[in-house]
C-alpha cells in the first residue's frame, strides 16, 4: 500500500512537472520570443521591461524617435495582440520625466476640453503654446485613428503620452 501511495504521488509530480514545462516552453517560444525579435526591430523606441503573466502581456519602452513612433505602436500592438490570444496586451512607455510632466499636467484642463470637444485641431497649437511658454527644444502631437501621441523634450528630459481617443460619437477614416 505503501509503495502505490508513492508511486502515484511520483507520477502526479512528473505529470504536474511535465505540464507547467510544456506551458512555460510555449509561452518562451511562441509568444516571448516574437515579441522580442519584433520589439528589437523598431527603430523608434528601446525595450525596458517585458512581462508575460497569465491574463496580461506588458511591454515598457523608452521612445526614442517619437515621429516615426506611432506607426511603429500601431503595428507592435497588432502582432503582440495577436500572439497574446486573450490576454490583455498593454503597451507603457517610460518617457515621463517629472518637470515634463509638469508641464503636461498644467495643460491638461485644456488639452482634455479639446479632447472631449473633439477639436483635435487645437492640439498641435496647444502643444506650440506649451513650447514656447517653457522654452522646450521640441513637442509633437501626431494622431492616428486610435490614440493622440504627444512629446514634449527639454535637454536631456522629456515625456511622451499616449492618450487614448473617444470612440463616441466620433467621425473617424475608414481608408
Amino acid at each position: 500500500m505503501q509503495w502505490r501511495k508513492s508511486t502515484i504521488g511520483l507520477s502526479l509530480l512528473a505529470t504536474l512537472t511535465l505540464l507547467f514545462g510544456v506551458w512555460f516552453l510555449y509561452q518562451k517560444l511562441e509568444v516571448e520570443s516574437p515579441l522580442r525579435g519584433e520589439i528589437g526591430q523598431l527603430q523608434s523606441a528601446t525595450l525596458n521591461n517585458l512581462e508575460i503573466g497569465r491574463d496580461k502581456i506588458q511591454i515598457d519602452l523608452s521612445v526614442t524617435k517619437p515621429e516615426i513612433f506611432p506607426q511603429e505602436y500601431r503595428e507592435l500592438m497588432d502582432t503582440a495582440s495577436k500572439l497574446a490570444g486573450d490576454k490583455q496586451v498593454v503597451i507603457r512607455v517610460g518617457n515621463k520625466s517629472e518637470s515634463m510632466k509638469d508641464i503636461w499636467q498644467s495643460g491638461q484642463f485644456v488639452f482634455t476640453e479639446a479632447m472631449d470637444l473633439h477639436q483635435y485641431s487645437r492640439i498641435p497649437e496647444l502643444v506650440n503654446e506649451w513650447k514656447d511658454t517653457h522654452q522646450l527644444d521640441q513637442v509633437s502631437a501626431l494622431m492616428d485613428d486610435a490614440n493622440i501621441y504627444i512629446y514634449l523634450k527639454k535637454g536631456t528630459e522629456d515625456f511622451y503620452a499616449i492618450v487614448p481617443r473617444s470612440e463616441e460619437k466620433e467621425v473617424t477614416s475608414h481608408a
